[in-house]
C-alpha cells in the first residue's frame, strides 16, 4: 500500500481540479466527502476511494467502524421498540434507564477515532441515526460495549419487548457497576480463542473476547 502522504496528495489535488471544473454542488459534496474520509483516515471506507490508501495517523479502524454502526443501531432499536410499548411502561423504562445516545468523548484518547466516524456518519447521515440525549448520561465506551455484548443476542428481533430493553440498556444510577473492559488481550495456551481481561471492581478477571460483529 502506498503512502498516505503521496496518494492523498495526488487524490486531494484531483478532486480540486475535478471541483473546479465541474463547478456542480453534487459533485462538489461528493468530493467534499472524499476528502473527510482522507482526512479522518476511515479505513473502512477507502475502497471507495480512487486508490488504495495507508492512513498514516492513527486513523479509524474497520472494527471501530463497525462498533459505532451497531452502537448507533441499538439506540435505533430500543428507541423504536419503546413506542410498542404499553404508555405507563414506556415512562417507567424511559425515566430509569438510558435509552438517548449521547455519543463519544472527543477528549479520550480511547473514544477519539469513535468520536470521528460518529460524527462522520452524522455528517453524511450514512446510517439511521438514533433520537440524541441531553449530553449528561455518562455513557462511556465501556456502557456501550456491554450493551453490545447484549444486544447481539437479540439483533435478528424485528421488536424488543420490555424484557429485552432492560436488559440491553444501562439503568440509570448504575453506570458505576457496570465492568470495565482494559484493552489487554491474551490467547489461552492451547487454545486460539482470544481473551480480555476484565476489571470488575477492583479485581482483575479473563473472560472470552467478544467477536467483532458485522
Amino acid at each position: 500500500m502506498q503512502s498516505l502522504e503521496n496518494s492523498a496528495i495526488r487524490l486531494i489535488l484531483f478532486n480540486q481540479y475535478k471541483i473546479m471544473d465541474l463547478m456542480t454542488k453534487s459533485t462538489e459534496d461528493f468530493y467534499c466527502y472524499y476528502q473527510d474520509i482522507i482526512v479522518n483516515g476511515i479505513e473502512k471506507k477507502y475502497p471507495v476511494l480512487l486508490e488504495t490508501i495507508e492512513f498514516g495517523g492513527a486513523g479509524v479502524p474497520v472494527n471501530v467502524s463497525e462498533d459505532v454502526e451497531l452502537i448507533l443501531e441499538i439506540f435505533c432499536e430500543v428507541q423504536n421498540s419503546i413506542v410498542k410499548l404499553d404508555a405507563d411502561i414506556q415512562k417507567d423504562i424511559r425515566d430509569n434507564y438510558h435509552v438517548y445516545f449521547d455519543g463519544f468523548n472527543a477528549n479520550d484518547e480511547l473514544e477519539q477515532p469513535y468520536y470521528t466516524y460518529n460524527d462522520f456518519v452524522h455528517k453524511y447521515e450514512e446510517v439511521k441515526l438514533p433520537e440524541a440525549g441531553d449530553g449528561k448520561s455518562g455513557l462511556t465506551l465501556h456502557h456501550y460495549n456491554q450493551m453490545m455484548n447484549c444486544y447481539v443476542k437479540y439483533r435478528s428481533d424485528e421488536i424488543l419487548d420490555e424484557e429485552k430493553i432492560r436488559n440491553i440498556c444501562i439503568r440509570k444510577g448504575e453506570e458505576a457497576g457496570v465492568s470495565e473492559a482494559i484493552l489487554v488481550d491474551f490467547t489461552d495456551s492451547g487454545s486460539s480463542q482470544p481473551l480480555q481481561l476484565i476489571k470488575e471492581d477492583k479485581s482483575y478477571h479473563l473472560e472470552p473476547k467478544q467477536a467483532d460483529t458485522e
